[in-house]
């Protein structure tokens, strides 16, 4: 087996690997390695980490067993996208970034071709400033190579955290380094955050959107946040399909403590922390809890299930469902409620299926009396022998029609 399949098999077998449960005090396994080996394989046939090329890779590693086959189809299908990459026209960063913007492509695909990684000021830069305000590619590019030639990606993620970040070291250092859109980001970064956690947000009914909610249960909490004038977030994560996929979740204070009763100790070890740290004076704003660093593991919501929906903002005479795994809860069901709606749903669906039938009967019963069957005939072999039925599968058939 060459070189490149045997980093095939590995990154599939790392990659499952990630579907075992993290135990307490350990880092979850493989999963900054199954990043780097991503990176080096599209290397290996000079593609970038964009988004359609890394999904060739993860259709690979949701199949259920790998054998000589897999890796051949999957080499052949890298070596495929290489050649029809590689052989395409040769474009300047400017003229890719301008057709990128006429063909709407997202920036966590433009990023990784233009060579830069795919961080929130990098994607603040295109999405917002390129895209949005019409900034020219020019300036958009030099403010990407300045914060490359820096490496300063983490220094601003960390001080777009901060309440008073104009007063912090890394403010003066990132303006040393002549970036001009640094209190830009900072300012978007904080509108984003106070249009999604404002004490009494709007309800869906209220915007005028029908939301498309969903039930999700097994979160693992990594990262509490919130003030006086926010309500709380739950960042971590969910399963998804043989992995995990990030999730931010906002909740009201009631739901929070509501989902921290249901987690048994350490959900009420939590509870306490937070109280504790809210009634010390200067309390740090906003309250960001590392639940990992502080208890030694995440909290995981196993005896919950949480009804979830996507926030949507309106384009035109349409609502358009938000593309970030960001939640608002709606409704919190223990074990025994979700298996109460569940089997309620259950019986409700058998119910449907039942008229559906009886309904399709008097179909049946037609035709049999247009072949010249008898009344009474047709009724038996239809099973409509019984009046009430009969009358019943007459009326739900005049639904239908």
């Amino acid at each position: 087996m060459d070189q490149l399949k045997l980093k095939l098999q590995e990154y599939y077998q790392r990659y499952q690997q990630m579907d075992q449960r993290v135990k307490p005090g350990k880092e979850e396994p493989g999963f900054e390695d199954v990043l780097d080996m991503e990176t080096d394989i599209l290397s290996q046939f000079g593609l970038p980490t964009s988004r359609r090329f890394v999904q060739i890779l993860h259709d690979f590693v949701h199949h259920a067993h790998v054998n000589e086959q897999l890796l051949d189809y999957v080499s052949k299908k890298l070596r495929t996208a290489a050649r029809k990459y590689l052989l395409s026209p040769v474009i300047s960063d400017i003229d890719l970034l301008e057709s990128a913007k006429e063909q709407k492509r997202s920036p966590y695909d433009v990023l990784p071709e233009l060579g830069y990684p795919v961080q929130d000021y990098a994607l603040f830069l295109i999405g917002e400033l390129f895209y949005r305000r019409n900034m020219t590619a020019n300036d958009v590019l030099d403010e990407l190579k300045k914060m490359q030639h820096f490496d300063s990606w983490n220094d601003l993620a960390l001080l777009s955290k901060m309440h008073n970040h104009a007063t912090h070291e890394l403010y003066t250092k990132l303006k040393k380094q002549e970036l001009r859109f640094v209190d830009d980001f900072i300012q978007y970064v904080h509108k984003q955050t106070a249009s999604r956690l404002v004490n009494k947000r709007a309800t869906p009914l209220e915007e005028g959107y029908t939301p498309n909610y969903k039930t999700i249960t097994k979160v693992q909490v990594e990262d509490i946040i919130f003030d006086e004038n926010t309500t709380p977030s739950l960042f971590g994560k969910i399963k998804s399909g043989r992995g995990y996929a990030r999730i931010t979740i906002s909740l009201e204070f009631s739901e929070l403590n509501q989902i921290l009763m249901s987690s048994d100790e350490l959900g009420l070890e939590i509870s306490n922390h937070i109280k504790k740290r809210l009634a010390t004076p200067n309390v740090e704003k906003p309250m960001v809890i590392d639940i990992r660093a502080e208890f030694g593991d995440v909290l995981k919501l196993d005896n919950c299930y949480l009804e979830v929906y996507k926030p949507q903002h309106r384009e035109g005479k349409k609502w358009i469902e938000d593309k970030d795994n960001f939640y608002f809860v709606d409704k919190i069901l223990s074990k025994k409620e979700f298996e109460k709606r569940t089997k309620d749903a259950e019986v409700k669906r058998k119910i449907q299926e039942c008229l559906e039938l009886i309904g399709g009967s008097y179909v049946y019963y037609q035709r049999l009396r247009r072949l010249g069957i008898t009344d009474d005939e047709a009724k038996l072999r239809a099973g409509l022998q019984d009046e009430l039925l009969f009358k019943l599968s007459y009326f739900l058939n005049k639904v239908k029609e």
